[in-house]
């Protein structure tokens, strides 16, 4: 699914719907709830890819960790330039303190 949506939008949907059975529909119409948190066409994408089928999500904490892991990486990568804090805090929906807090953190 990261491969599908990427990182930080598979986050945001374990955040989000983490621990629950959800069902993707073979099209998605614009008031579904995986379309109202993902986008229209990233939902497109993964209605496109799951189509029909139930997924059972892992807990939030296991999405929270997968999204700490790939913040510490990304902040570590030396790929961003300027602030990679705010950066950061603006592709996973967090503030800069607590992009700061996950960086501080041991593995």
């Amino acid at each position: 699914m990261t491969d599908l949506l990427g990182p930080a939008l598979t986050c945001k949907l374990g955040q989000s719907m983490g621990g629950a059975r959800v069902y993707i529909p073979k099209k998605i119409q614009a008031n579904d709830p995986l379309a109202l948190l993902l986008g229209g066409q990233d939902a497109e994408r993964l209605c496109a890819y799951y189509a029909g089928t139930v997924l059972d999500l892992p807990s939030k904490y296991f999405f929270r960790a997968v999204r700490n892991h790939h913040i510490r990486q990304d902040y570590h990568s030396g790929t961003l330039t300027g602030s990679r804090a705010d950066h950061l805090a603006l592709k996973y929906g967090l503030s800069r303190r607590q992009v700061l807090n996950v960086i501080r953190q041991k593995k």
